[in-house]
């Protein structure tokens, strides 16, 4: 059944857009647009030349499907990088004991048993990488699950947390001591490079952390982002205690405090653009990367000391083939106007 397409305050933002795009004319290869009405966050486009495109969410529907599935899974993707010759973080994923069960019933009949058991991350840490490493779930995204670990007590507590919420599968890495830019690529081209930085709330000598936090959650709210801080998880709590403080803690005018060791935008990570000052080895990469891993659109997490130097130190943390852009464009008018148009690119393509 077909509904009238309109667009409502509680769709995704790309799903937002799209309508903006088609009812304002720039999407002129686009015969017809079916938006499932309830949520908005599956549609159909019906090109002129009778093709048809259906998306989900950020996944627009312009990445090949394997290479896709292989970019939500980043032990694959390391592996993958590694073996082209790019700097990866050390590291390794481990089978939870959930998903060794269920892949022993098939492996088990040939008599394979070279499980990588997660009993076996405690050794591996202290005997190779060392300490402060990230544990997080092999798949996932928007820094779901990640924990930083400075020592075994922490790694063992975030590994059990990880198999009670399900993951089947841990990666493990060295942590990599750079900042984190994000660079979107799209058909050869870089569109936009940001820097990615952790959710960090200042203090004004009245207002607790709690009190911070809301005040925090009501600017990205005026912003127009859809970032929710998630007040129930843990990780606020861990990284407070560690410093000595509460939520009821009022912090000092001086005092600014990071609330997270990962810097994911949809978590509450602020973002400084770079696209102007990126070194070009640095967009040569992440085209070859895009491209290397059988994607067109991509966005490539790159640790590095210093974007702007070509000659720096570097680590690519991981790749996704459907980066969620909300976050980015309510940082600026600019910023805005590029995912714009990058949208508007990408869905009046009508051979894909």
């Amino acid at each position: 059944m077909m509904h009238p397409l309109r667009s409502e305050k509680h769709y995704p933002f790309i799903t937002r857009t799209l309508i903006d795009l088609f009812s304002s004319g720039l999407l002129p290869n686009v015969e017809s647009i079916q938006i499932e009405p309830v949520y908005g966050y599956v549609g159909r486009i019906v090109y002129r030349n009778g093709l048809v495109r259906l998306y989900k969410g950020s996944s627009m529907g312009i990445n090949n499907l394997g290479a896709s599935e292989i970019s939500k899974d980043k032990g694959y993707t390391k592996y993958f990088l590694s073996a082209l010759g790019y700097a990866t973080p050390q590291g390794q994923v481990f089978l939870l004991p959930r998903f060794i069960e269920l892949i022993d019933k098939n492996l088990g009949r040939y008599g394979f048993n070279e499980y990588a058991d997660a009993g076996k991350i405690q050794e591996y840490v202290e005997q190779g990488m060392g300490y402060p490493c990230y544990i997080k779930p092999n798949e996932g995204s928007q820094g779901r699950g990640i924990e930083k670990c400075l020592n075994a007590t922490e790694l063992r507590e975030a590994l059990a947390r990880l198999a009670e919420e399900g993951a089947l599968k841990a990666l493990v890495e060295k942590a990599v001591p750079y900042p984190d830019y994000r660079v979107v690529v799209l058909g050869g081209e870089v569109l936009s490079c940001y820097l990615r930085k952790p959710l960090r709330i200042a203090g004004d000598g009245r207002s607790t952390v709690r009190e911070l936090l809301a005040q925090r959650q009501a600017l990205f709210e005026a912003q127009g982002r859809d970032t929710v801080i998630d007040l129930e998880d843990h990780r606020i709590d861990k990284k407070l205690a560690a410093c000595g403080l509460t939520r009821e803690t009022v912090l000092s005018q001086d005092h600014s405090f990071q609330i997270y060791d990962v810097s994911n935008l949809s978590v509450g990570g602020d973002s400084e653009d770079f696209t102007d000052r990126i070194d070009p080895r640095w967009k040569k990469l992440c085209i070859e990367v895009t491209a290397a891993m059988g994607l067109r659109f991509c966005g490539v997490d790159l640790a590095c000391e210093d974007i702007c130097n070509g000659a720096s130190a570097y680590s690519i943390l991981e790749i996704n083939a459907a980066p969620g852009l909300d976050n980015y464009a309510a940082s600026g008018d600019r910023q805005a106007a590029v995912v714009r148009d990058l949208y508007r690119k990408v869905f009046n393509e009508s051979g894909v």
